[in-house]
């Protein structure tokens, strides 16, 4: 199957990609699949900045292959993080927490965490990807040390309430992630990692 990079689905498109990886390449020199995935996020934010603050743990680009590869189910927090994957290239099956959220109202908590609590049974041997809600990076991490056993936990949320503490706490955890240090973050950023791992699972060798 042949991968595509960023939507690039014609000459012009994959022009711009290729002139933009061209770019990036005086920011981020290697060509491992974690510079690969640094590259992605430049581009992805126009801000090479952001590679200083992404945190691999625990091997996990070589975990997040091996279950797109098995068409893992992917759960997202969001909408907006699972609109963006590249749906076309997987079969792995893409839901949105937030989707699953009813009920959020009589306990108190939000609807993105409630939706993981309510998708627990899911979860395991999964890959999470949150992108916008430090809730519910905080629900995954409680989920995780009660039992839940996801193959990968990609946490990028955003903001300036728990999304730099939630994020920490993943990265303790014993499991692969990719998480962004401090308050930065966001939906791109996610997707820009999960289309990166993506394109990895489909192709056997760089460059990357």
């Amino acid at each position: 199957m042949d991968w595509i990079d960023m939507g690039d689905l014609t000459s012009e498109a994959k022009e711009i990609v290729k002139k933009s990886y061209s770019i990036v390449e005086k920011y981020v020199r290697g060509n491992t699949p974690e510079d690969y995935i640094l590259k992605r996020c430049i581009i992805a934010t126009g801000d090479p900045a952001i590679k200083d603050l992404i945190r691999f743990r625990n091997n996990p680009i070589q975990a997040g292959i091996e279950a797109i590869r098995e068409s893992k189910t992917i759960v997202t927090d969001v909408a907006m993080v699972k609109a963006g994957i590249n749906r076309r290239a997987i079969k792995s099956e893409v839901i949105a927490a937030i989707e699953y959220g009813e009920n959020a109202e009589k306990t108190g908590i939000t609807r993105t965490s409630m939706g993981f609590y309510n998708l627990r049974d899911r979860l395991n041997g999964s890959i999470i990807a949150i992108g916008n809600a430090p809730s519910a990076a905080l629900a995954v991490y409680r989920l995780v040390k009660e039992g839940i056993k996801p193959l990968l936990i990609i946490a990028t949320p955003v903001g300036f309430v728990n999304a730099a503490e939630s994020k920490e706490m993943i990265r303790s955890l014993d499991v692969p992630s990719i998480t962004t240090e401090g308050a930065r973050g966001g939906s791109t950023i996610c997707v820009a990692i999960l289309n990166g791992i993506i394109n990895l699972a489909l192709r056997n060798e760089g460059p990357y």
